[in-house]
């Protein structure tokens, strides 16, 4: 009955969530001449970067692969930002914690939120590139809203946890660009799975942005059907990392404003 209350009162400041959404969006662009249209230049600019610099410069066996870096990339790009940015929110709104009441959820909310939506932009570009560069689009480009509910649910759980500690260790975010480094290069975006030897498969396979990063490519490079019992897998994670984090944060969010 509680979880039911707080989904009821979220909804309520459901006003509160939209203009911290909309703040995030805007602020990201102020001042700048092109404004919101940067959402969709900067992928195309990353794009065009890669297409030269992997095609010319750096050759790889894997074809069309700056299509396949861009591919994970920019999912990759939504997750990191939302954790860097989500691991804070908390902190960086004290001004707004000891003045008014609301509920502390929306901020780690409204963090994945804005991030989702950029990356959902920057999913136009994909889809363009896909097409211009001979890859193509399959139907099975239809599972890419299920691949990133999953991903939203488990940034959001580890928001939730993140931004607590960071309350209460401010330390915590200045450890957050080295994690996130090697957790990048712990997940297949510059390299293809196959890469990884036999051996320590099943210990990679744990990681679950390895098996999202797989299931983008297997949608849109491969145009084949997502392993399901591989997602099965992810989406137990990502809803284990959603309460674990939720059960810290409600716990302690109480004492929140007296300790920013």
């Amino acid at each position: 009955m509680k979880l039911i209350e707080k989904f009821k009162e979220i909804y309520r400041y459901r006003h509160m969530l939209y203009t911290l959404v909309k703040q995030d969006i805007r602020g990201r662009y102020k001042g700048s001449v092109l404004g919101f249209l940067w959402t969709l230049l900067n992928p195309l600019f990353m794009l065009l970067v890669y297409s030269v610099v992997f095609s010319i410069v750096f050759r790889n066996d894997i074809e069309n692969y700056p299509i396949y870096l861009f591919i994970c990339l920019m999912p990759w790009n939504c997750f990191q930002n939302s954790i860097f940015m989500g691991s804070s929110c908390v902190s960086n709104n004290a001004s707004i914690l000891k003045k008014v009441y609301f509920p502390r959820e929306i901020l780690p909310i409204a963090t994945v939120i804005s991030n989702l939506f950029n990356y959902l932009c920057s999913a136009v570009i994909i889809f363009i590139a896909l097409l211009v560069s001979g890859v193509g689009i399959s139907w099975t480009a239809l599972f890419l809203p299920v691949i990133i509910l999953i991903q939203a649910i488990f940034n959001l759980g580890l928001i939730f946890f993140l931004s607590y500690v960071n309350v209460y260790f401010r330390y915590v975010l200045y450890m957050m660009n080295p994690i996130m480094m090697i957790w990048m290069y712990a997940t297949p975006i510059l390299y293809s799975v196959t890469m990884v030897p036999e051996k320590y498969q099943s210990i990679y396979m744990w990681n679950p942005m390895t098996r999202l990063m797989v299931a983008y490519q297997d949608i849109l490079y491969n145009q084949k059907l997502p392993d399901l019992s591989s997602l099965g897998i992810t989406v137990l994670i990502a809803l284990g990392a959603l309460v674990l984090g939720y059960l810290v944060f409600a716990k302690l969010q109480r004492r929140f404003a007296e300790e920013v």
